[in-house]
């Protein structure tokens, strides 16, 4: 009896269940005849600089042309006239006018006897200028209200809107700058953070930080239009350049929306000479450029739309006095710009005060 016992149990794990077959025909992949010997890894280079492209095969073997693809599109067809090309292969390629951020370099080889390869590597694009060092100096002082968990901020028709999160306080706001007063407010369901606002048109826009859900309000009255959806993990910052909505999520990517179905048109990283600028948050919209804040810093980057590059830097540290800070104040969060007198304004999470502020070069 032990014996049969023993001699089902290793039939049941024989070729008949498909286990011990499937990993018979498992067959290891062929080694590449080419080698992509430059970019031979993960490269980092500025815009406008050149990326060195080396490509190598055996010497029995011969190279009848390569392509040469940056960001998914074709840049280069090398060919010889009259014959093939050589076991190596060396070119550059220009990078001028690519956006800042990663992107994928795809060489395609065509061998002699059909045999056609493709290599790839990625590579990141840093800004290829330093950003504008700016100080600041305070122009003005208005009340704010030290309750209000400031998400977003704009400045239309002689209004501050503002948006407020934390669950179970999270709102949409109209208040007066000159008295800080709250003329009008629609609170947000209990179970909701609020984030990011913008004014587009006669309506407000307002998103929300993991809940994936966000409102479309008329102007005038904050009654809700609609409820738009988004697959962004979070929502944090929101603004609009006059044709499309802008979001931020935390990471240094930012998200151009189409503002009737919020499916996102296109996507731009920012990056500044050394690096990503993470933790984008509350954003606005600048004469051309999107200001942000970054959160947890003193800091607001200047951004350019169409590259993504960090054009300036405004450090915004001491901006509010240590005597208007209590316990629970928090970072540096909202700008405001109105744009008929051309004044720029900053605040805070349970700040006291919000500031007309002009930025100093240094």
């Amino acid at each position: 009896m032990f014996t049969l016992l023993i001699l089902l149990l290793l039939s049941a794990c024989g070729p008949e269940n498909g286990v011990a077959d499937r990993a018979r025909s498992t067959t290891p992949q062929p080694a590449k005849i080419s080698r992509l010997t430059a970019p031979s890894s993960p490269l980092n280079i500025p815009l406008g600089s050149e990326v060195e492209i080396e490509l190598q095969v055996p010497d029995t073997i011969r190279i009848d042309s390569v392509q040469v693809f940056l960001a998914g599109a074709l840049r280069e067809t090398l060919t010889q006239a009259g014959g093939e090309l050589g076991s190596l292969v060396r070119t550059s390629l220009p990078t001028e006018g690519e956006k800042t951020g990663r992107s994928g370099l795809r060489v395609r080889i065509f061998m002699e006897g059909g045999i056609t390869e493709n290599q790839s590597q990625q590579i990141t694009f840093l800004s290829d200028q330093a950003p504008v060092e700016y100080t600041y100096r305070v122009v003005g002082e208005f009340p704010h209200d030290p309750e209000a968990y400031t998400q977003g901020l704009e400045y239309v028709d002689g209004w501050l809107y503002e948006g407020t999160g934390n669950r179970g306080t999270s709102s949409l706001r109209r208040v007066n700058l000159n008295t800080g007063e709250v003329a009008q407010i629609r609170n947000l369901d209990q179970s909701l953070f609020g984030e990011g606002i913008t004014v587009f048109g006669e309506r407000i826009y307002q998103v929300t930080y993991t809940s994936q859900v966000g409102f479309i309000y008329d102007k005038a009255s904050f009654e809700e239009i609609q409820k738009i959806y988004y697959q962004n993990r979070e929502g944090w910052g929101l603004t609009n350049n006059g044709e499309e909505l802008i979001m931020s999520d935390g990471t240094h990517i930012l998200y151009f929306l189409d503002p009737e179905m919020f499916t996102v048109n296109h996507q731009v990283e920012v990056y500044h000479d050394q690096g990503p600028a993470q933790s984008l948050n509350e954003l606005e919209y600048i004469n051309g450029k999107i200001w942000a804040n970054r959160y947890y810093t003193d800091e607001i980057v200047i951004i350019d739309p169409q590259t993504g590059k960090v054009e300036g830097r405004i450090n915004l540290k001491g901006i509010l006095s240590t005597r208007d800070r209590k316990p629970n104040t928090d970072v540096l969060n909202g700008i405001a710009w109105d744009e008929k007198n051309e004044r720029i304004f900053v605040t805070g999470k349970y700040w006291p005060k919000l500031f007309e502020i002009v930025p100093v070069p240094l």
